[in-house]
Order: C-alpha cells, then sequence, then structure tokens
C-alpha cells in the first residue's frame, strides 16, 4: 500500500483514526495491538505471502535479542558472540537471497560461460529496511545498549509499525523503546504530525512525479546524445529522488506523531551542503548512522586494524597511522552503501565513487578550503559539491542490472554518462530541449529554491521576532497540511501508480 493513494488517504488512514482514538488514550495496551493488526494489514495489501517472512524474521530476532542479551558481564560470552554472528547470518541469508541471488548468478554465468538459470523470486518490498532494523536490536542487546523487549507483539510493532516499515527511516529500537513502554500522544503531536503528512505528501505527489515527467522528457529529446538534455534529465532526476524520498520520510514521521511516536529525522537540506561528507551527514541520515554505528566502528575496532594502526605509528608514519584505518573503514561502508542500494553494479560503483570523494574530502579539500577567502572557498564549495553530486545521481539514472550489461551496452550506458560532459555527443541542444527547459523552468527553480532551507529560516524568523504565536502556528500549519492535502489529492485522482524511488532499493 503507498502513501501516496485515494485509498490510503480517504480509508485506510481514517478507519485507523477512528479505532484508535476510539479505544482512548487510557487502554495503551489496545492502542498498540491496533496499531500492530493494521501495520500487517498495511504490508499484506501488497506483499500478502511476504507478510509472513516478515512476522517469522522478527520471531527469530525476538529469541535471539534474549540469548544474545548482555547481563550485565563486562564481556559477553563466546557463546553469545557465536549466536549473535548466526542471528546476523540468518537477517543477511534472508536478503541476500531475495535481493542479491539472481545478480551473484549472472555475474558468475558472465566471468565463467556458464547456464545457471535465475531463481524465480520477489523482492519483498523493504526488506532492506526491516532486516536492518532487527539485526540493530540484537546487537544493541547484545551491546547491552538497549533492554531485551519480553513482548513479541511490542516487537513486532517496532520492526511493522507502518509508517517506516517499507522506506525507512531505520528507526532503531532505543529510539523507540521508551515510547512503547509508556505510550502517550497530545494535541500539539498531532498538529505537527497532519503537517508534516501534507508537506511530504505534497512533495512525493505534487513535485517528485512532476520532476520524474520533466526527466523522463528531457532525456527522450535528447536521445542520450545531447549535453544539455543529458544535465537537465539528471538534475531533474536529482530534485525528483530528493523530494520523492523526503517526502516519504516527512510522511512517516508526520504520522508517527499523530499516533505518538517521535522518529528520527532523514534528511535535513542535503542540496545546502558544500562538501561531500557534509551532504552525506544530511542525506538519508539513519542509514548513514546504521553504518557507521554497526560497520565503520566495529571495522576501526577490529585487532587487525588496531595492529596495522600500531604498526604505522612505530614506523613513525604518524600520518599513516591516522588515515589508513579510516580510509579501510570507509571502503568497507561505501561498498557495502552502494550494494544496498540495489543488485547492480552500478550501484556498487555509485558506492565507490562516494568513497573516493570523501577520501578526498578526508586528504586534501578540507586542508585547501582553509587556505581560500571565504568567498572564494563559498563558491568553489558549492561547485565543486554540486557537480560531483548530480554526477553521482547519473549513476543511479542509468543503471544497468550488471556488469556483464554494462559491459554489452557501451552505446547507451556508458555514452549517456559521457554525453553529460560532451564526449560521444552530437551537440549541445536542439530546439526541442530548449523549448521542455522553456516549459519546465518553473518547476526547475521552484525545486531547486525549496530543496533549500528556505521555509525553516522565515518560519524561525517570523516565530523568533513574536510575529505569530504558538497558537496562530498551530492553525497556521493545519490549514497548510489541508490546503497540501487538497492540491495532492486533486493530483492523485487524476495520475496513475507511481511507486517511491525507494521501493526499489
Amino acid at each position: 500500500m503507498l502513501f501516496s493513494t485515494l485509498f490510503f488517504t480517504y480509508v485506510f488512514l481514517p478507519l485507523l483514526l477512528l479505532c484508535y482514538w476510539l479505544v482512548g488514550p487510557n487502554r495503551q495496551r489496545a492502542q498498540l495491538v491496533i496499531l500492530m493488526a493494521f501495520s500487517l494489514f498495511f504490508y499484506a495489501w501488497g506483499e500478502p505471502v511476504y507478510v509472513f517472512l516478515m512476522v517469522g524474521l522478527v520471531a527469530v530476532n525476538f529469541f535471539f535479542g534474549k540469548w544474545c542479551a548482555n547481563d550485565g558481564e563486562s564481556e559477553p560470552t563466546l557463546k553469545k558472540r557465536l549466536l549473535l554472528v548466526l542471528d546476523i547470518a540468518i537477517n543477511l541469508g534472508a536478503l541476500g537471497y531475495f535481493k542479491y541471488l539472481n545478480f551473484v548468478i549472472d555475474n558468475i554465468n558472465a566471468l565463467f560461460g556458464s547456464s545457471i538459470g535465475n531463481i524465480s523470486v520477489t523482492m519483498p518490498i523493504g526488506i532492506s529496511f526491516f532486516t536492518f532494523q532487527a539485526m540493530s536490536y540484537v546487537i544493541d542487546t547484545y551491546r547491552g545498549v538497549t533492554k531485551v523487549q519480553k513482548s513479541y507483539p511490542k516487537l513486532l510493532l517496532y520492526i511493522s509499525f507502518f509508517p517506516q516499515l517499507i522506506a525507512g527511516p531505520i528507526v532503531r529500537y532505543q529510539d523507540l523503546e521508551e515510547q512503547l513502554e509508556h505510550h502517550t500522544w497530545n494535541a500539539n503531536q498531532i498538529n505537527e504530525g497532519v503537517f508534516r503528512f501534507g508537506l511530504g505528501l505534497a512533495k512525493k505527489v505534487v513535485i517528485a512525479d512532476s520532476c520524474l515527467t520533466a526527466a523522463t522528457k528531457m532525456y527522450q529529446s535528447g536521445d542520450s546524445k545531447l549535453v544539455l538534455a543529458q544535465w537537465l534529465a539528471v538534475i531533474f532526476y536529482a530534485l525528483q529522488l530528493y523530494y520523492d524520498f523526503s517526502g516519504y520520510s516527512d510522511m512517516a514521521i508526520g504520522l508517527g506523531k499523530i499516533f505518538g511516536f517521535d522518529f528520527p529525522e532523514n534528511f535535513n537540506y542535503p542540496f545546502a551542503s558544500k562538501s561531500v561528507t557534509e551532504y552525506w551527514r544530511r542525506w538519508h541520515i539513519s542509514l548513514g548512522t546504521w553504518f557507521k554505528d554497526y560497520l565503520f566502528y566495529p571495522v576501526m575496532n577490529t585487532r587487525g586494524i588496531k595492529n596495522l594502526s600500531r604498526a604505522l605509528m612505530k614506523k613513525k608514519k604518524r600520518q599513516a597511522a591516522k588515515f589508513v584505518p579510516t580510509i579501510i573503514g570507509l571502503f568497507c561502508v561505501w561498498f557495502m552503501t552502494g550494494l544496498w542500494h540495489g543488485a547492480a553494479w552500478n550501484y556498487i560503483f555509485w558506492g565507490l565513487y562516494y568513497f573516493v570523494l570523501l577520501v578526498i574530502d578526508l586528504l586534501w579539500l578540507d586542508k585547501a578550503r582553509k587556505k581560500m577567502s571565504p568567498k572564494v572557498e563559498s563558491v568553489f564549495s558549492h561547485a565543486y559539491f554540486l557537480i560531483a553530486t548530480f554526477f553521482g545521481m547519473a549513476l543511479f539514472y542509468f543503471d544497468p542490472t550488471t556488469l556483464a550489461v554494462t559491459l554489452k551496452t557501451k552505446t547507451t550506458v556508458m555514452q549517456n554518462i559521457g554525453a553529460i560532459f560532451g564526449i560521444g555527443s552530437e551537440g549541445f541542444a536542439t530546439i526541442d530541449t530548449v523549448s521542455l527547459l522553456a516549459n519546465y523552468s518553473f518547476l526547475l527553480i521552484f525545486a531547486a529554491v525549496f530543496s533549500l532551507p528556505v521555509i525553516p529560516t522565515l518560519w524561525k524568523k517570523l516565530t523568533g521576532s513574536g510575529y505569530i504565536t504558538p497558537a496562530a502556528g498551530r492553525i497556521i500549519k493545519t490549514l497548510t497540511a489541508l490546503i497540501l492535502i487538497g492540491i495532492a489529492t486533486v493530483r492523485m485522482a487524476g495520475q496513475t501508480y507511481s511507486p517511491f524511488l525507494y521501493f526499489r532499493f
């Protein structure tokens, strides 16, 4: 089920709210049961079979959470370490089977000339998200960061809660632990939740879907051979991806607030960044912090990395001892980040591309920026960041499925990327491309401007100066949400099926 449908907005959500609020705030257990039942129905609507997979994985992690939990001992026993490894293997095994098995088979066939047949399997929606949430719960109980959840229904609700189930944000159990045990909600939460939901719905249905149309027409107008058409297609795609995914996150956060749950933010205006490093602190924040806490730091704390660092220090290579372990950790994170996004080589290349950019930031650019004047540094940083980011988006936009396909389709995939820089292109633009740019110029300007923190800055000034009181602010947000939902409803009524982009990842 999609948030951006009339059925969800005007049937599923009102029915859930009616059941949830009729129960009343004094019967918290009943409210949580209602949320769990509706969440399972929400997932079963699109995945009637795979809902049992999710329920089963939650059960597996429920028991492993008990078995692996740190009971106060300073060092977990060998048995618990082995159980943790087994739990991670089960979760990654499920993810690998559904998401990566055919990718592995295709590449084995390409490398060895074999003819192994593909497995007929459909990837369950959201499996990349709920397996990561399940693993983080068990790892945190093993570390002693969180207490064991003794109620299977509550753990099932944590993982299956419909707002964040199929496209994040990746919510840690520790973020909801207290809220599950002592569940409350109030009018301010509901007001803010409705506003965030309306904002996210408008981002998706009005802006993201319009950018999709523009990107498709730009690409078709250039027939993959015009520089301007390629750049405009990638730029509109980048804006579509941002508004699509941040819109989903806004809706998830808003729905959580309506039902009394506070989810962590997932986007913080990433296109306002001045470096690639800053960008990845603002884009898909929950995924970045997940990999930092569960991959980067564990890699940095391995015996091999520590021995390497000590060996370099003994050789008086202090700079190498400082940076080499970090670079190894970054490589592991970004290889896995690319792979997490999809079973295709372009995603792996995309991850390694950002690994290289982050290493460049770490070793050279940070130092170079400090030597520049403030104005030169600002212009250089923004220009470098935007060019690097949009080229990174091109690796997403032009997506072969395997290395074999990449090598066989040099006239399409490689030409698409090359044409961005004029390599193999047939010109800069045609009258059709210029005409399309004129038609979509308002959308481009509007989407670009509001991808920056314009509204939050203005709102902060108005509320901080006293022009808008808290009561007036709530009224304004409610009216704005109703207007945005109304506009989105008109668009939903007249458009075809348009899934969220991150469903494919």
